[in-house]
């Protein structure tokens, strides 16, 4: 099945730090994004997402500005694409005060309007933690 890249950014009126912590934890995760997440001994991360199970690694990242989880295939026979992943980046603009949260998703999922409602939610849920 084809790849879909979808990336939209949103405005904070909340410090990368603050929300780095949102997009990096168990804790923070599991506030807005996924319903449980937890990692195993080997630094996987599984997800229990609307009642399915997903796995990734914290491909890369860097502190207070952006992580990158990569997430295992759903069937065990790996069929060499691009693996699918989800990107949180934040950048600060001091001068007006907030701090810009780019996602960036690279999923089977295609319908634009669709990513675009699930993100919007998962954001104001986010925002409603953060009071940003």
């Amino acid at each position: 099945m084809a790849k879909y890249k979808f990336t939209k950014d949103y405005e904070f009126r909340a410090t990368a730090k603050i929300l780095y912590h949102y997009i990096s934890t168990v804790s923070g995760l599991s506030d807005w994004f996924v319903d449980k997440v937890w990692i195993d001994s080997n630094q996987v991360f599984h997800f229990d997402w609307q009642g399915e199970p997903l796995k990734a690694v914290l491909k890369t990242h860097r502190l207070n500005s952006f992580v990158k989880f990569e997430f295992f295939p759903k069937n065990e026979i790996s069929d060499n694409t691009t693996p699918n992943y989800v990107d949180f980046h934040l950048e600060t603009d001091d001068f007006a005060g907030v701090t810009y949260f780019k996602i960036t998703d690279f999923s089977e999922m295609n319908d634009e309007a669709e990513l675009n409602e699930m993100w919007d939610n998962f954001m104001r849920n986010l925002k409603e933690k953060v009071g940003g």
